[in-house]
């Protein structure tokens, strides 16, 4: 079983741990990824809990992270 509310808080930690990672500033990635800096400022301080299908692809493919692995590492951690 999926929980969203796991997923996207775990997607908002990855999310802003890769940008770091990768010295980018919010306006960088906005730029690389086509998402606005302010929505990726409200995803990775929680404030953006409902994101949509293109913005999670287009902010996955701009840092690399592997959605199919956050999917599944989320399915494991409700299994137990």
């Amino acid at each position: 079983m999926y929980s969203e509310d796991v997923f996207v808080k775990e997607f908002a930690r990855k999310l802003r741990r890769k940008r770091e990672e990768q010295s980018l500033s919010l306006n960088r990635l906005s730029e690389i990824s086509s998402v606005s800096a302010s929505f990726i400022f409200r995803i990775e301080n929680g404030e953006r809990n409902n994101i949509s299908i293109e913005v999670l692809f287009n902010l996955s493919n701009a840092l690399d992270i592997d959605l199919g692995e956050m999917l599944e590492r989320c399915r494991s951690s409700q299994d137990k």
